[in-house]
């Protein structure tokens, strides 16, 4: 029997869901209306009939399946073969992609059209609308008649287009827990293959330990997989004969600006160990390559803070005051929320202004939970970010968010320790964190990890790994819920933990003296604080304290040493004039090593973005770097206003300097970055336009005071 697109978009829905499916729901998902479902549901009934699987109409409900799971998962692979599936237009652009991306040779358009049984002039139609993706990869389509059809331009632009492609098509984490052990549409099988899915778990193992070894300071979770993606896809180049050459890689260099390139032992050793393993040849070339790929995962360039992006801080505080009015919520003094969507939306903006595609399979599942969450976050969204297209996946993933903000309370004594795991190690993982301290108030969350970091650590740290994505793992080794713990998934867990040995413990969530005879005293006896417990408790404390300790007396040294300076130059002014002024400064004498360096990258960063705060003369410019010995704050007035901008339409008369250290602390960053969200407060701002030195310190001092209060209580 044909399957039709169509029909396969219904099946996998239905396949996916652990829920009944509505058929408005489904309509929405294909985006289709409910008619064109109706009319499609005869045709899936009946190959569904055919392979012993049941399709359940309930009026009023919905969709569902039932049937032996081994049949199901049959359905799973067969809709995946490539001759009974019909390509979508997406798809045939996708495919024309991964296989003029592959070639190092020109495609007759009759050979493409071939192998995916559409017309000639179907074909053609389909590059006209790549043509504009593929300029944006800084390469070019070239088609000529009687030639064929091919895409030219750089080894590296080439790795990057297939990076590109890679987060069109699949997600980063599927690719690297081993999608090749799942079937998949014969369209993302190419796309993996070309980022070297094969190898890739060979490639985490020594990424992972190569920067353990190497590295002070490890990368981040988005860095990271980045990274291990950027790697695996050169050595499916390298292997593919595709190797960067010396001219690439000197063009590199020389688009850096004069910014050195580490090619440091730890470079070359990693590269020796991926090729011994892989049985590869690493080019001088391709050690630049790897090198340039590694300093940008480590953000050695500009970057200070989690919240350097004021105008960002700006929409998430407009995003939550929406929400406290909408929701009649307290979500403004929840600063757990505003970091967390800080987070995710760094990176969420950045994919939707690129034009990406946002994935969220939990979607109809968090409209049907939380509809009434969902329409106000939808709508304080498009109250935000006006000037932004939010899509209903990112909208789901910010009910997220506010729904775990709504059930942040009523945390009692735990003793069953958990890590909770999610993609980012914050987002969907907080929503689960709070639904489990709700349902299972014996279970202590001792972490919540990314994925890299949960399968690292010592299970001797814990009794439960959950996760909500699938991890490098044996089944057995962790459990795998949906961030919104469902009543199945609920009881799932309650077998989990009786399975391996916490039977007290979870008999203990609901006792019941006439099903569980001295229920009383087991309750007694499993919350009893041991010996033992004592002592990780106190452990745990003491960590906490000494982190607590760390950050006040940060804040202290920082306010200490904050001073209001008046600058003066002569000339023409420029704002690098300004920023050499700033640098060269007494008061910074004994804290920069190279002033004009730390200028440079100051001028580097307000280039690629205004460090303007909106409304405002004042700016904040920052960089982290080795030439600074230690973290300093600085408030710089202009002896005469200057105008800048593009169109030189913005007068700046002061500007805050916050310098670091490339290598900080987990405590000094997020002291620095709660500095900077904290110039976005009408009291501080009317403070620094005013230069009182002595009141922007009271005013610093007692939001800091603020700050690490709420931190403890967290903690």
């Amino acid at each position: 029997m044909e399957i039709t697109h169509r029909m396969r978009q219904i099946l996998d829905l239905l396949l996916r869901s652990p829920y009944e499916s509505t058929v408005a729901e489904i309509a929405r998902s294909i985006r289709v209306s409910p008619r064109t479902v109706h009319r499609e549901l005869d045709a899936v009934e009946s190959y569904l009939h055919r392979r012993g699987i049941r399709l359940h109409r309930k009026a009023g409900s919905g969709l569902s399946l039932d049937g032996e799971p081994e049949r199901l998962e049959n359905i799973k692979s067969e809709l995946l073969t490539p001759f009974n599936v019909e390509y979508s237009a997406d798809e045939r652009r996708i495919f024309l992609l991964y296989r003029l991306l592959a070639s190092d040779e020109p495609i007759k358009l009759y050979t493409l059209a071939h192998e995916m049984r559409v017309t000639v002039s179907t074909i053609a139609a389909d590059l006209d609308d790549l043509t504009d993706w593929i300029g944006k990869q800084k390469l070019r389509l070239i088609r000529r008649r009687g030639y064929g059809v091919e895409i030219k331009g750089s080894e590296p632009s080439l790795r990057e287009a297939i990076r590109n492609l890679v987060g069109v098509r699949l997600d980063d984490l599927s690719l690297i827990t081993g999608v090749e052990q799942r079937p998949l549409h014969p369209v993302d099988s190419r796309v993996a293959s070309m980022a070297g899915v094969d190898s890739i778990k060979i490639i985490e193992e020594i990424l992972w330990k190569w920067e353990e070894q190497a590295l002070e300071e490890p990368f981040s979770e988005e860095a990271y997989t980045d990274l291990l993606i950027h790697l695996s896809i050169a050595a499916y180049r390298i292997q593919a004969g595709r190797a960067v050459s010396e001219v690439e890689a000197a063009r590199m260099i020389h688009s850096r600006q004069g910014m050195p390139i580490a090619h440091s032992a730890a470079v070359d050793g990693l590269c020796k160990q991926l090729g011994e393993s892989l049985r590869l040849e690493y080019s001088a070339a391709e050690l630049t390559y790897t090198a340039i790929l590694l300093e940008k995962a480590s953000g050695s360039s500009n970057e200070l803070l989690p919240a350097d992006d004021l105008e960002l801080v700006r929409a998430i505080r407009s995003l939550i005051h929406y929400m406290a009015e909408l929701d009649d919520q307290d979500y403004i003094a929840d600063r757990s929320l505003r970091d967390g969507l800080f987070i995710h939306l760094t990176a969420a903006l950045e994919r939707i202004v690129a034009g990406q595609r946002i994935r969220n399979p939990l979607l109809d599942m968090i409209r049907k939970e939380y509809s009434e969450l969902f329409d106000r976050v939808r709508q304080a969204a498009d109250a935000a970010f006006p000037d932004k297209d939010i899509p209903d996946e990112e909208v789901a993933f910010l009910v997220m968010h506010f729904g775990a903000s709504r059930e942040r309370m009523g945390q009692t004594r735990r003793n069953i320790r958990a890590v909770i795991v999610c993609t980012s190690g914050i987002g969907s993982s907080r929503l689960l964190a709070v639904r489990l301290r709700k349902e299972f108030p014996q279970i202590n969350i001792v972490e919540q990890a990314s994925w890299y970091e949960a399968v690292r650590i010592p299970s001797s740290t814990y009794d439960l790994l959950i996760s909500t994505v699938d991890l490098p793992l044996r089944k057995g080794q962790y459990l795998k819920l949906s961030p919104l713990l469902s009543d199945e998934e609920t009881e799932q867990l309650r077998n989990y933990i009786r399975e391996r040995g916490f039977q007290q413990s979870v008999d203990k969530l609901l006792p019941d003296p006439l099903l569980h005879p001295g229920a009383d005293d087991e309750l007694h006896s499993a919350t009893k604080p041991t010996d033992v417990q004592h002592r990780t408790a106190g452990i745990a404390g003491l960590e906490e304290l000494r982190y607590l300790n760390k950050s006040v007396q940060l804040s202290i040294k920082l306010l200490e040493a904050f001073r209001v300076i008046r600058l003066e130059i002569s000339g023409v002014p420029s704002l690098m004039k300004w920023l050499q002024a700033a640098c060269f400064h007494p008061q910074l004498k004994e804290v920069l090593e190279d002033p004009d360096l730390v200028a440079r990258r100051l001028f580097e960063r307000e280039q690629h973005g205004t460090q303007l705060i909106p409304g405002t003369e004042l700016a904040l410019f920052h960089t982290r770097s080795d030439t600074v010995k230690k973290p300093v704050l600085m408030l710089f007035e202009l002896d005469h206003s200057f105008k800048m901008g593009e169109a030189e339409s913005v007068e700046l008369s002061r500007f805050l300097l916050m310098l670091a250290p490339r290598q900080l602390s987990r405590e000094s960053i997020e002291v620095l970055s709660e500095i900077s969200a904290s110039l976005l407060d009408r009291e501080i701002m009317e403070a620094l336009a005013g230069g009182q030195e002595q009141e922007i310190r009271a005013l610093m001092s007692a939001h800091l005071r603020t700050y690490l209060i709420d931190k403890l209580e967290r903690e």
